[in-house]
């Protein structure tokens, strides 16, 4: 259910007191279930498997991660991620011969609207230098990208324009389409992408002005609600002490509600930073004559 609410400010003038409404923020409370499968068909069992899988965001403007249900006898272990400053939980399952075994995960969070030139002044530290650092599909040192930025200083001094600038560009030089993550680079030589290119370019455009940026790994729930994987990317940039959400591609269509530190409810930020969405650990080697376990995971919004 979306609960709207009306924002309002009270103020004195002349022993009178006035109201003001200022925005309508809405808010969605969901649960993303999580459901991985391991299929052993071996004739043999296999103990102490490691499954690890990514946890939802559990603190931004744009939701809060509430509580999460693992309802077996296996112990949910969490931990860091080295990247993005997400976590992510790990358990240990033992497999039965010729078996298929399934554990689900469930994340109640509390999605949020948000318009960020609404908000005081955050009060995070500023970030990791490795946010302003070129890395894997976010080539800000690279030349084609090195000319946009400075394009973008020439031509604007505050940092909210030069920042609102580098949205634009995507926008205006990508065309849109389906395509395997290219990254940053990629997209300003050949002027093409999907919704990986758009942040990923805002990202480089950003850090190449020396502007803390990184991308988020989403779900996108506007036209179905069941996933194998995150199938949408967006981004993040620190300006004025907070993490402002950033979706340059679905800026396109003003039918998404969602642009440059303002959004809906219609998403969930599972990993920033090109984080992993799930890794496994076999507790053994498999000879050559054996089939591998399958492992699936398969998302799902209720």
């Amino acid at each position: 259910m979306i609960v709207r609410t009306l924002v309002t400010l009270y103020f004195f003038s002349c022993g009178i007191l006035y109201s003001v409404a200022i925005f309508a923020s809405e808010s969605r409370s969901v649960t993303l279930v999580a459901s991985v499968t391991i299929e052993n068909h071996l004739n043999r069992d296999i103990s102490g498997y490691l499954h690890r899988i990514s946890i939802p965001v559990e603190t931004a403007i744009n939701q809060k991660l509430t509580s999460i249900h693992f309802d077996y006898p296996e112990s949910l272990i969490y931990r860091k991620h080295t990247r993005g400053e997400t976590k992510y939980v790990e358990f240990k399952v033992d497999i039965p011969a010729q078996s298929k075994l399934t554990r689900q995960l469930k994340f109640n969070l509390d999605l949020f609207s948000y318009d960020y030139s609404k908000l005081p002044e955050g009060e995070i530290p500023s970030p990791k230098d490795i946010y302003i650092k070129p890395r894997k599909y976010i080539e800000s040192n690279s030349d084609p990208v090195i000319l946009l930025s400075q394009r973008i200083r020439s031509q604007w001094a505050g940092d909210e324009e030069r920042l609102l600038a580098a949205f634009q560009v995507p926008q205006d030089i990508l065309d849109y389409q389906v395509q395997k993550t290219r990254g940053a680079l990629y997209a300003a030589v050949n002027r093409v992408g999907d919704c990986t290119e758009y942040a990923a370019l805002f990202v480089a455009l950003a850090r190449s002005m020396g502007y803390p940026a990184r991308v988020t790994s989403e779900f996108l729930f506007t036209s179905r609600n069941e996933f194998s994987q995150p199938n949408h990317h967006a981004a993040e940039v620190y300006l004025n002490g907070r993490w402002i959400p950033v979706d340059p591609n679905l800026a396109t269509d003003k039918k998404f509600g969602y642009g440059f530190g303002v959004g809906s409810v219609n998403k969930i930020t599972l990993t920033r930073d090109f984080t992993w969405v799930w890794s496994n650990m076999w507790p053994k080697k498999f000879s050559p004559e054996e089939e591998l376990p399958k492992v699936t995971t398969h998302w799902r919004l209720e």
